[in-house]
């Protein structure tokens, strides 16, 4: 008697101890699956996070260059450069690297956006008088994969935005 159940008790241990490969192949499945069916959401996700990002840096950096012509008395330009993504805003150092002009190119990490065409009245640069004004409005469209953003100048205050 005292063998037949010892028996029984080992069957039932081996019996229920872990998992079957089936089980563990069936897991993996499932969890690839999911993962195939997220991984576009999140490429869209982080694209818009970059544009986003991007669009906030150039209004930052639009604002630094006017309130830098206000507190100057200077004329500050923010030149961009046709068929790049960079800008260059003149007469400032760069706050990070001393000595060098402020140039900003934001196909850089961690932006990776791209600039289209800006338009201040027919040139590629917006210039900021000693008052803040610039010499026109416009529009800048920052891009990072599908996700857009526009960044506007206001002609009479100078002011950028996001809208």
């Amino acid at each position: 008697m005292l063998v037949s159940r010892r028996r029984s008790l080992t069957t039932v241990r081996c019996a229920s101890g872990g998992f079957t490969l089936v089980d563990m192949v069936v897991t993996v499945l499932i969890i690839g699956i999911l993962a195939a069916a997220v991984a576009p959401r999140f490429a869209n996700t982080i694209h818009a996070y970059r544009a986003d990002a991007a669009a906030q840096r150039l209004q930052a950096d639009l604002g630094w260059a006017r309130q830098h012509a206000i507190s100057s008395s200077a004329v500050v330009i923010v030149q961009f450069s046709p068929g790049s993504s960079a800008y260059t805003i003149s007469g400032v150092m760069h706050l990070d690297q001393g000595g060098q002009p402020y140039d900003v190119d934001l196909l850089d990490d961690p932006y990776q956006a791209s600039v289209t065409a800006p338009t201040f009245g027919g040139d590629n640069a917006v210039q900021f008088d000693r008052f803040g004004q610039p010499d026109s409005g416009g529009t800048i469209t920052v891009t990072s994969g599908g996700s857009s953003q526009t960044v506007t100048i206001d002609a009479d205050t100078g002011r950028a935005s996001i809208p």
